[in-house]
């Protein structure tokens, strides 16, 4: 996701602070651009008021390994 995308969704999240996620980590050990020009959300703990609240603001979420994916297309 862009670095505009990734604010939003963070400033989403942060309004529940019971939520656990994990920031650009790498999937299967592919780190490419996180960081610099791409960033990515997981959620590991999220009530379903954060996923509402992101599913409104048009963001995209699926099941991964590292829990739901947080993204924008």
């Amino acid at each position: 996701m862009k670095k505009d995308d990734f604010f939003a969704a963070i400033q989403i999240i942060m309004k529940y602070p019971d939520t656990h996620l994990a920031i650009n980590q790498p999937v299967n050990d592919f780190v490419g651009p996180l960081g610099s020009t791409e960033w990515s959300i997981h959620l590991q703990k999220a009530t379903p008021l954060v996923i509402q609240e992101l599913c409104a603001a048009g963001f995209y979420l699926s099941m991964g390994e590292l829990g739901i994916n947080v993204f924008k297309i």
